[in-house]
């Protein structure tokens, strides 16, 4: 590892490299040349992750939904496994100004319990992803988008936190979704998200497991890059 003062300028730098200069004339070459390198690249490599923190933090959020309102439920629907014969059980209630996705999944036959908001304008047009923030149980959970006019829904995973006591935000670009229909795999390339279209969005688990599961929905947002 190089000594940090041999990055500093002065006498003291030209002192430091002096004490290390070998005989052979072409290796001491070669030492100076690499600290020049090293004292140039390293703060290069920290202002670029400064750079994308500062970007993250800066990021345009707009609030999609905080169920604030007098009657939030109106809006969204539940959709469990029982429309193909499945046994899991599972819905929304509200807690405060929260939305609580609670149930039990039933791997025999489906295996998948999901919530989504009745279609309508999202204004995802010039957006980036969405954020959520949450309370797990320690399962992955899908979040799903749909468009108008497409048969095709777009989910993308995140992970939970078995904490209750800690709150989570998942930040999910639209580039990590990927598209489906009926549980099956439709190429991207062919059924592309258009953001523009997207009316519709929701929770969904299906995480091939049995038992209960509990996610706690403080805010939905949509964000755009600066």
């Amino acid at each position: 590892m190089v000594n940090p003062s041999l990055c500093l300028d002065g006498s003291a730098n030209e002192h430091n490299l002096l004490i290390m200069r070998p005989k052979n004339a072409l290796f001491s070459a070669a030492v100076v040349l690499g600290i020049s390198l090293i004292c140039v690249l390293g703060p290069a490599n920290g202002a670029d992750a400064k750079e994308k923190s500062e970007k993250s933090e800066n990021a345009e959020k707009v609030t999609l939904f905080d169920f604030s309102e007098a009657d939030p439920g109106k809006k969204w629907i539940t959709v469990n496994d029982n429309v193909m014969g499945g046994r899991s059980k599972g819905g929304f209630t509200f807690k405060g100004d929260r939305l609580v996705f609670s149930g039990s999944t039933n791997t025999n036959g489906g295996g998948f319990s999901s919530i989504r908001t009745r279609p309508g304008e999202l204004g995802m047009s010039g957006k980036d992803g969405v954020m959520i923030r949450f309370k797990g149980d320690g399962r992955t959970y899908k979040f799903g988008l749909e468009m108008a006019g497409s048969r095709a829904t777009y989910r993308a995973d995140f992970d939970t936190k078995a904490d209750s006591k800690g709150w989570q935000v998942a930040k999910i670009p639209f580039s990590a979704f990927g598209a489906g229909w009926r549980g099956m795999k439709l190429p991207r390339d062919r059924y592309p998200l258009q953001k523009e279209k997207i009316n519709s969005l929701g929770v969904m688990i299906y995480d091939k497991k049995d038992g209960p599961f509990r996610l706690q929905i403080d805010w939905i947002k949509a964000y755009s890059e600066e």
